[in-house]
């Protein structure tokens, strides 16, 4: 048995960044079909942060462009500031690649079941490496 079959990730509580709702129902969605939990979408970086106190959430999926403008990239450091991770997902690759250490990948849209779910892994992955640092806390 190896360690990957032996451990089982727990259901991620994943939150959406993002101003299109007809995206946030796909995103909501794929999230369930994963076996995650859906918490919430926002629109902009100044509602995330005028809302923050309120949010249970393990991780957050972010556009580059949202309804305040292009403040993708300073919400995704603002989040890894709080010990959130995030995932870019964008149709533009090249901005989001501009800030990669800003998020823990990119899935590109159109979103395909497979490119969402190798970066959920990769989320799973940074969630369980940041819990290792930090014994004791759940």
């Amino acid at each position: 048995m190896t360690f990957a079959t032996a451990v089982q990730p727990r259901s991620l509580r994943v939150f959406c960044l993002e101003d299109n709702p007809l995206i946030v129902f796909h995103l909501e969605h794929m999230i369930e079909d994963m076996g995650h939990v859906f918490v919430g979408a926002l629109g902009s970086f100044s509602d995330l942060k005028d809302r923050w106190s309120a949010l249970d959430l393990d991780c957050v999926l972010v556009d580059i462009d949202l309804a305040d403008g292009r403040t993708g990239p300073d919400a995704a450091a603002w989040l890894t500031g709080k010990g959130v991770p995030s995932l870019f997902v964008t149709g533009q690759d090249s901005v989001a690649a501009e800030h990669v250490g800003k998020a823990v990948g990119i899935v590109p849209k159109p979103i395909t079941p497979s490119a969402f779910k190798a970066a959920m892994a990769l989320m799973t992955a940074a969630l369980q490496a940041a819990q290792r640092r930090r014994p004791g806390l759940d």
